[in-house]
């Protein structure tokens, strides 16, 4: 009898949790973005799913966002692993600029990231998604858009619509597009915790932007590629 109490008393204190769970071996890949930080108060939230569920992600910084005031955070990221994309200087959208403008503020940005990270970014997204001619023949990075949650101000967003919301549209190679900085309420780390562990019980690993066109064997700066927003990293 002692035995078997003891035994249950184990039991409790030995429940996996979500995080810790097994899943099945990855055969699949997939790569979280997150637009529009840093900041010093709801980017750590998102991370703290990162860490949680042990995953990476790419963050597309807005270049005025970056000061001494999230070097901790941009500190926090280099050390999980994280990679770092270009969202241009502001949030306004570039498809009207002119090309001097445009050029500016992608210099702006990149400089900003290597100074704060000491890393170099290799992919931009464009503010809104919004891109012209000029945009693509003076930027010379690939632009990234990807599969939308729909998690930014004005959508429906609650955790389960933005969990949907990617699920709908998830493939193998699918590059994912989610926000770590909008006007609260923001439940977008909240749908982490459904989106995450659903991907995995479905055999996805993630990845950063770079490595996922590494392991399909992609090259996006091919000049086959000129002109195209990556949704999904297909051979």
């Amino acid at each position: 009898m002692k035995k078997l109490v003891m035994v249950l008393l184990l039991s409790l204190f030995f429940v996996p949790s979500l995080a810790t769970q097994e899943y099945p071996k990855p055969d699949k890949l997939c790569a979280l973005t997150f637009d529009d930080g840093p900041d010093a108060r709801l980017t750590p939230r998102v991370l703290d799913k990162l860490e949680k569920y042990n995953v990476v992600a790419t963050f597309f910084l807005v270049g005025q966002r970056i000061n001494d005031s999230v070097k901790p955070v941009l500190d926090r990221m280099v050390a999980m692993g994280c990679e770092f994309g270009n969202h241009s200087w502001d949030y306004n959208p570039m498809d009207k600029m002119d090309p001097e403008k445009i050029k500016e503020y992608i210099r702006r940005t990149n400089e900003a990231i290597e100074k704060y990270t000491g890393k170099t970014p290799h992919f931009f997204r464009p503010p809104n998604l919004a891109v012209s001619p000029v945009m693509f023949e003076v930027i010379n990075m690939p632009f990234a858009s990807g599969v939308l949650g729909f998690d930014w101000a004005g959508c429906d967003r609650t955790p389960e619509n933005i969990a949907n919301n990617v699920l709908k549209g998830i493939r193998d190679g699918a590059i994912i597009l989610l926000h770590d900085v909008q006007p609260e309420p923001h439940p977008t780390p909240e749908a982490l915790d459904i989106l995450i562990p659903e991907l995995k019980k479905r055999g996805y690993e993630f990845v950063t932007l770079s490595e996922l066109f590494k392991r399909k064997g992609v090259d996006p700066t091919d000049p086959k590629y000129k002109n195209k927003m990556w949704v999904y990293v297909e051979p």
